[in-house]
C-alpha cells in the first residue's frame, strides 16, 4: 500500500514537472495566463468553421483555412482545433509562435473526452515541440548598468528584468529591442533572427546630457511687435490726417457740373497733394505693421514654455483717437 501510494506521487511529480517549466517560460517571455472572461460558447458553429478549415488547408489555402481555426477557437478552445493553428503558424514560418500553441494544445488537452484521444493529441503536441526545439531562434537582450527607471521593451511589447540576459524563443526575422530611462538618451537596436540561432542584443543607455530647451518668447519677437505697433500707429496717424484733408477740400470746394470751385486764398493743391501722400503711407506702413505684428504673435504663441501648459491667447487691438492712434498686445503667455 505504501509503495503504489508512493509510485503514484511519483507519476504525478513526473506529470507536473512540465507544467513547472511552462510556467517558468511563461513568467520569462511574459506570456501570463489571461485573465478569465466570459466566452461565447458555440460548439456546433466552432466544429462547421473547424471542418472548413481543414478543408481549405487541405487544398493548401492555408491564407483563408487558418483563420476558420482561430474563429472555431475562439468559439470552442480545443486541443485539436490549437494544434492546426500551430501548423498554420509553423507554415508561416512564425517558429517560436508555433511552439507556444502547442504547449497550449497540451494544456487544452486536459478537458479532452477519452484517455486514447486524449494521449493522440498529446503525441502529436509533443512531437511538434520536439521538432521546433532545435529550430528556435532565440534572443538574448543584456542590459548593462541599468538606471533607475528603466523600460525595455520588444516589438513593442514590455520585457520584464526578469527575463534580461536569458535567450528567449522569437519568431525568425527582424525585431526591435527600445530602452528608455529618465535623464538618459533612448536606445533602439534591430536585430535578425534565423533559424537555429542565438543573437544578443547589448543595450546601454547613455546619460543625456543635452540642455532643456530655454522657455519665454524670443527676442527678435518683442523686437517686431514693437515696431509692427509703431508702424501701425503712424500708419493710423496718416489715415487720420488723410480724413482731415479729404474734410479740408470738402469745406473748401463746391463741385458741380461746370467744375470744382474753392474758395479764395484757400490752396486746394497743397491739401490734395497731402490727402493722395497721406493715403500712400498709411497703407504701406500699415500693411508692413501688420506684417510685423503677426510674425510677432507667431513668435509669443510658439514659444517654448517651461511650466504647465497653459491656454494661450493673443489679441491685437488697434485704437484711433483724434490727433493720435496706436495698437497693443494683449493675451495670455
Amino acid at each position: 500500500m505504501i509503495r503504489s501510494t508512493i509510485s503514484e506521487a511519483v507519476r504525478r511529480g513526473a506529470r507536473f514537472r512540465p507544467a513547472v517549466a511552462w510556467v517558468t517560460w511563461a513568467i520569462l517571455t511574459g506570456a501570463a495566463p489571461a485573465r478569465a472572461e466570459p466566452v461565447k460558447s458555440d460548439p456546433a458553429a466552432a466544429e462547421a468553421l473547424f471542418r472548413a478549415g481543414r478543408d481549405l488547408v487541405k487544398k493548401g489555402d492555408y491564407a483563408a483555412g487558418c483563420p476558420k481555426f482561430e474563429a472555431a477557437l475562439e468559439l470552442n478552445p480545443s486541443a485539436g482545433t490549437m494544434l492546426n493553428i500551430a501548423k498554420c503558424h509553423e507554415h508561416d514560418g512564425k517558429l517560436a509562435t508555433a511552439w507556444e500553441d502547442y504547449h497550449r494544445a497540451r494544456t487544452l488537452n486536459r478537458e479532452t473526452v477519452g484517455n486514447a484521444r486524449k494521449r493522440e493529441l498529446d503525441d502529436i503536441a509533443n512531437q511538434g515541440i520536439k521538432d521546433l526545439e532545435p529550430r528556435l531562434p532565440r534572443l538574448r537582450v543584456v542590459v548593462a548598468a541599468p538606471p533607475a527607471g528603466i523600460e525595455v521593451s520588444r516589438d513593442g511589447k514590455e520585457l520584464p528584468s526578469a527575463a534580461w540576459g536569458e535567450a528567449l524563443p522569437v519568431d525568425p526575422g527582424k525585431h526591435e529591442v527600445r530602452a528608455r530611462a529618465p535623464g538618459h538618451k533612448p536606445r533602439t537596436a534591430s536585430v535578425t533572427l534565423e533559424e537555429g540561432k542565438t543573437s544578443t542584443v547589448e543595450i546601454t543607455l547613455e546619460v543625456d546630457t543635452t540642455p532643456p530647451p530655454k522657455s519665454g518668447v524670443p527676442i527678435w519677437a518683442w523686437i517686431a511687435g514693437g515696431a509692427g505697433l509703431a508702424l501701425v500707429g503712424v500708419s493710423a496717424y496718416f489715415v487720420y490726417d488723410d480724413l482731415a484733408a479729404i474734410d479740408a477740400l470738402h469745406e473748401n470746394c463746391d463741385v458741380s457740373y461746370n467744375g470744382t470751385y474753392c474758395a479764395s486764398g484757400y490752396d486746394y493743391q497743397a491739401d490734395n497733394r497731402r490727402k493722395n501722400l497721406d493715403f500712400g503711407l498709411a497703407v504701406g506702413l500699415g500693411g508692413a505693421g501688420l506684417l510685423a505684428v503677426g510674425a510677432a504673435v507667431y513668435g509669443i504663441a510658439t514659444a517654448p514654455r517651461s511650466g504647465p501648459a497653459e491656454r494661450q491667447g493673443v489679441a491685437v487691438m488697434p485704437w484711433v483717437a483724434p490727433g493720435s492712434a496706436g495698437a497693443s498686445i494683449s493675451g495670455r503667455f
